[in-house]
């Protein structure tokens, strides 16, 4: 895989990884909690979203609290959840779950293999066009076999080496009441007002319109949760969370993005518990290059404004030293990902040099170099929303500004962000890798070629003879230590 990932280094200038969760609390009401959101449940409750479903995957923070999924993953471990233990034959095709018995959805059915049978069956058709985005092997079932109550076994069209952590994704293979389906397995009304999972919690229909109540699920197998229930209250603007906030009216911020680190410094600084969570980053934030479009189908362009980039002035200026700079799209804590890379150390004079040897200059004192009648200019689609990242990619253009490049930012709500991007005219996208629970194994899927147009990293594998083939050959790959070579 290491042509694959110098590649992506080239095009992926920019990486920032996330490490924080950003979490502000007050006293706690005895019993209850009250969190704050800017979207409200409107899509309803079936863990399955995609952008059809849903503006945005907001709802998706809150899943865990009410569906659970046959296995779990922590701390780099697959570990046991509603299935308590499992076998894979040496082939990879067959999967046997061995299911918790006493366990009930919220709706008092019980969960068994026909359950499991019944989710695994309708997932691909619920998923549409999404189907392989959030997860490959929904892509690869083949027959789910009921061997008894609480035995199962998927089958599976072709080995997968990230099946088994597939099995822990909540989106898509969160496990829900039969109840709920309609008979054709699309979801039923029914989830637009409850919830229908194994999980500690459920939802009943309890709103105002404006703040959610979520109870005690008393079907609940597992440890009783502290917690009676919790709110969630709908408050668009960030600045109105924090007065809410202060005033008692909400207990808990949880997220980056419901606040920029300044005013997290500012919050720790005035008394409130403020914490940062530790261990593997989950996110890297990254700009991928449109390879197929001049000026940035020009290697050079792209090393130079790596070169010109200053992540670490960026991380203290903008992130204050919380997040960190990445040198890889993923934390090398993660499987599969602690690859020997040489990143691109910041110089803004090395990468001047690099672009005027390659024939970019200012050829008419505008402050924007050309070549062959191409100015070094273009935008950088982002999805807008987030404070932090329009002063981020603000930074990021003037710092190109004095290399001679002339990139403006250009923000836009999350689906238009797709459409724009699914057109391929682009010449910058600014995204970021799907997450520790998805990644490596679902990044490095959709970073085919062919995948080019739903994923801004498969820009990467453009550059690579042979990218589809590599890929699919790490896919069915049951080599643990099989390289690049090898596949």
């Amino acid at each position: 895989m290491r042509k694959m990932i110098d590649a992506l280094v080239v095009i992926a200038l920019l990486l920032f990884v996330l490490t924080a969760c950003l979490q502000t609390n007050t006293e706690q009401t005895e019993g209850e909690i009250t969190l704050t959101e800017s979207w409200d449940f409107a899509g309803g409750f079936y863990p399955i979203e995609t952008l059809t479903v849903n503006a945005n995957y907001g709802p998706q923070f809150y899943m865990v609290n009410f569906y659970e999924t046959l296995v779990r993953y922590k701390d780099g471990e697959i570990i046991p959840g509603l299935a308590e233990s499992w076998e894979i034959s040496e082939d990879g095709l067959i999967y046997t779950f061995h299911l918790r018995e006493q366990v009930k959805f919220s709706d008092g059915s019980p969960f068994n293999a026909e359950a499991v049978k019944r989710n695994l069956e309708v997932i691909p058709a619920n998923l549409g066009p999404m189907n392989g985005g959030l997860g490959t092997v929904s892509t690869l079932l083949d027959q789910i076999v009921v061997i008894d109550t609480h035995t199962v076994e998927v089958h599976l069209t072709a080995p997968y080496y990230g099946a088994l952590k597939d099995f822990t994704l909540m989106n898509p293979m969160a496990m829900v009441s039969p109840d709920a389906f309609n008979a054709d397995g699309s979801p039923g009304d029914v989830l637009r007002t409850g919830t229908f999972g194994t999980g500690p919690y459920m939802y009943e229909g309890e709103t105002d319109g404006t703040t959610y109540t979520f109870v005690k699920n008393p079907h609940y197998w597992g440890e009783e949760p502290e917690v009676e229930r919790f709110h969630v209250k709908v408050i668009p603007d960030n600045d109105t969370k924090l007065l809410a906030l202060r005033n008692g009216e909400v207990d808990i911020l949880v997220g980056t993005r419901h606040m920029s680190y300044d005013r997290f410094n500012e919050m720790k600084k005035s008394g409130y518990g403020a914490q940062i969570s530790e261990g593997i980053a989950s996110n890297t934030r990254y700009l991928a290059f449109n390879v197929s479009k001049a000026p940035f189908d020009d290697r050079n362009v792209r090393l130079a404004a790596s070169r010109a980039i200053d992540k670490e002035g960026v991380v203290q200026s903008i992130f204050m030293g919380i997040e960190t700079k990445a040198d890889s799209i993923f934390d090398p804590a993660m499987p599969y990902s602690n690859v020997e890379l040489v990143p691109h150390a910041y110089d803004m004079d090395q990468a001047k040099l690099i672009l005027e040897d390659a024939g970019w200059v200012d050829t008419d004192g505008d402050g924007v170099r050309e070549k062959d009648g191409k100015r070094l200019a273009g935008e950088i689609l982002y999805i807008k929303g987030d404070a932090m990242i329009d002063d981020l990619l603000l930074a990021i253009s003037a710092q190109w500004n004095e290399l001679g490049m002339d990139i403006k930012p250009k923000g836009m709500e999350k689906m238009t962000f797709h459409a724009e991007f699914a057109k391929a005219d682009f010449d910058l996208a600014f995204y970021e890798t799907y997450g520790s629970a998805w990644d490596p194994h679902t990044s490095m899927t959709n970073m085919k070629p062919d995948y080019r147009h739903g994923y801004p990293a498969a820009q990467a594998l453009a550059l690579v003879e042979n990218g589809n083939e590599i890929i699919d050959a790490l896919n069915v790959s049951t080599d643990e230590g099989a390289d690049s070579g090898d596949l």
